[in-house]
């Protein structure tokens, strides 16, 4: 089956996709910040709170991952830089979704 990326960010998987990597992005942020050591383990919801957040996340990308894998073939990684996050092959030349953090930042 071929991926035509826009029809399946349309969908209720491709939606659900990228609700769970926009999460899972605010969660590593703000456990960064929670982190004892690095910031305020108080801060917010608490360390404890976004660490089981981060890791609902990545269990539920591991799901999509492997369907994705499944259906179409093609082996997709979660990255996230200062500039962007999102959903890429390894080279980077094919983007489920792509966030760029600077409209975010300002």
């Amino acid at each position: 089956m071929k991926l035509n990326i826009k029809k399946f960010m349309m969908t209720e998987m491709g939606g659900e996709l990228e609700e769970t990597i926009k999460a899972w992005d605010q969660a590593l942020e703000e456990r960064r910040k929670a982190t004892p050591g690095i910031g305020d383990p108080d801060q917010g919801l608490g360390f404890g709170y976004w660490d089981r957040t981060c890791k609902s996340c990545q269990d539920r990308w591991e799901v999509f991952k492997l369907a994705i894998r499944q259906f179409y073939g093609i082996e997709f990684n979660f990255t996230r830089t200062d500039e962007y996050f999102g959903i890429c092959n390894d080279d980077e030349t094919i983007w489920l979704m792509k966030e760029n953090r600077e409209e975010e930042r300002q």
